[in-house]
């Protein structure tokens, strides 16, 4: 129970998340029409249980009720995406995102760890993300691209059960990393048979994995492991796809930037990077002590 989010547990493994207005959407949550003064705390208590029936949504002991006929669901479909930073249009949306990503933080701890530069660019300074995210970038986070773009499942999972549950908070930042990092693979897969399977494969063992960590984070890897996101990351996605607008993709960006303490930049460096997985890197170009990726639009395999 938070000031603005009651979770409520419907069984093992499933989370349903009530969220005032004002907030972005879920893939678990329900957004309600409150005022902007309204406050779970004071409405609810940890320990009450819950029913729907007919569509009305009852909790014992409180005065207020949620009408669910009127809902409607909300969703973008990060399957129907199609990111390929060889297209100049979208490698330069990626690029802006990359800059606020940059602007957000006022300093330069991770500058010189994790850099990212496009052939006619030169490379930005990196942000500063969680510090446990900076621990990783030496080797986990290099590993986890590389054997993405080689579609080796055994060895991607060995990384991704390294940063599940790494850090500290309701969704620590190993978790918000690997949220935004699914929905970078779900916006590129673009329907290539290989990577589907791939994707399907690491989706179903990165929810076995979810375990060994918090029910609330559980829940978000879950849903990323299916392609669905909170709306903050998913809109920066669909912005990245459109990439027609370079005002709107900032503003994204800094939506998606604002979401908790270190949960908003740990989702989009996760988004940002997964967007890279399979551009066609040569092996060489991840190198072992430093993340450093060059995206090459013109000159690239593909896996």
């Amino acid at each position: 129970m938070f000031r603005q989010a009651c979770n409520l547990w419907l069984e093992p493994g499933k989370l349903l998340t009530l969220l005032p207005y004002q907030k972005g959407n879920a893939p678990h949550g329900i957004r309600l029409d409150t005022s902007s003064h309204f406050d779970f705390l004071h409405t609810l208590r940890v320990g009450q249980s819950a029913a729907c029936r007919g569509g009305i949504l009852r909790i014992d002991g409180a005065d207020c009720s949620v009408d669910l006929r009127p809902a409607r669901p909300w969703h973008i479909d990060l399957k129907g995406l199609h990111i390929d930073l060889c297209r100049p249009t979208q490698a330069q949306s990626w690029a802006v995102a990359w800059s606020e990503l940059n602007r957000h933080y006022h300093k330069d701890s991770l500058s010189d760890h994790l850099g990212v530069s496009f052939r006619s660019r030169k490379r930005p300074a990196t942000p500063a993300v969680s510090e446990i995210l900076l621990q990783q970038s030496a080797h986990t986070i290099p590993s986890l691209l590389e054997t993405t773009c080689r579609l080796r499942l055994r060895e991607a999972m060995l990384s991704v059960r390294a940063l599940i549950g790494l850090g500290y908070g309701l969704t620590p930042s190993g978790d918000d990393f690997l949220v935004g990092y699914m929905a970078g693979l779900w916006c590129t897969a673009g329907g290539t048979s290989s990577r589907m399977r791939f994707l399907t494969a690491l989706g179903s063992e990165l929810s076995d994995a979810s375990r060994n960590t918090n029910e609330i984070s559980r829940a978000y890897l879950r849903s990323a492991a299916n392609g669905h996101v909170s709306e903050p990351i998913a809109k920066l996605a669909q912005r990245l796809n459109q990439a027609n607008n370079m005002s709107s993709i900032r503003a994204a960006t800094q939506a998606a930037l604002q979401v908790g303490h270190t949960s908003g930049s740990d989702g989009v460096l996760g988004l940002l990077l997964g967007c890279l997985a399979w551009q066609g890197l040569p092996p060489h170009l991840i190198f072992s002590d430093l993340l450093r990726l060059s995206v090459l639009c013109d000159s690239r395999a593909q896996p």
